[in-house]
């Protein structure tokens, strides 16, 4: 493992603060963090609930919507209250002006029927997509950016442009910079690079750290 001390990368999206500057931390509590409902925790009440994200996703250390999606393997909700619910994250996302996370277990088709049916102009970003090249070339041609995280399918990564790529940490253990340079590896470029691009597709979203400075370490 190569160290990196004086460089720093986006963690799109995890469930571990672990102080990394550019981290958005779902739910969190503190720094740069993303707010919804995530597709497990769907209950009758979710309407309700819903008031309270609404409210939050307008604090300025919320710089994401969800993660929010589709998962027909472990949701105990219906796909007609699924698609419900995340049309309301993707609408919000879009009164608020900031990007959304989602989750994608087995629904792909309904999100790609959703990005054709929802007006939309903020990135939609899937988390921890392990899928294959033909479920990644899907998602990119409806104009969806893509994060990888520590299980990732190689010959997926190989479509990817840098231009719509993401890196995240998700509930992983591992740091950030080593899943960062297992990447790199594999889509045949440096890490330096992986993570200039990655700095830049986070302000093409629209998200944008306190101090900008500290990303011109790298």
């Amino acid at each position: 493992m190569t160290l990196f001390p004086d460089m720093l990368f986006v963690d799109i999206h995890t469930h571990n603060d672990a102080g990394n500057p550019v981290a958005v931390v779902d739910n969190g509590a503190a720094g740069f963090c993303s707010v919804g409902i995530h597709p497990w925790r769907i209950t009758e009440d979710w309407e309700q609930r819903f008031l309270e994200i609404r409210a939050l996703a307008r604090q300025p250390h919320v710089v994401a919507v969800g993660e929010c999606g589709f998962d027909y393997l472990k949701s105990p909700a219906s796909k007609e209250v699924q698609y419900e619910l995340f049309k309301a994250h993707a609408l919000l996302a879009e009164e608020v002006g900031k990007p959304l996370i989602i989750h994608l277990v087995k629904g792909q088709q309904e999100l790609l029927r959703a990005s054709k049916e929802i007006p939309h102009k903020q990135a939609w970003i899937i988390h921890g997509f392990r899928g294959k090249p033909l479920q990644a070339q899907q998602l990119l041609s409806a104009g969806m950016y893509i994060s990888l995280g520590e299980m990732f399918n190689s010959d997926a990564v190989g479509v990817i442009p840098l231009g719509r790529l993401f890196i995240e940490s998700d509930e992983s253990a591992v740091p950030i910079a080593e899943i960062y340079e297992k990447i790199a590896n594999v889509k045949g470029v440096e890490v330096e690079e992986l993570a200039r691009c990655t700095i830049e597709n986070a302000r093409a979203c629209n998200i944008f750290f306190a101090d900008e400075n500290l990303l011109s370490t790298i």
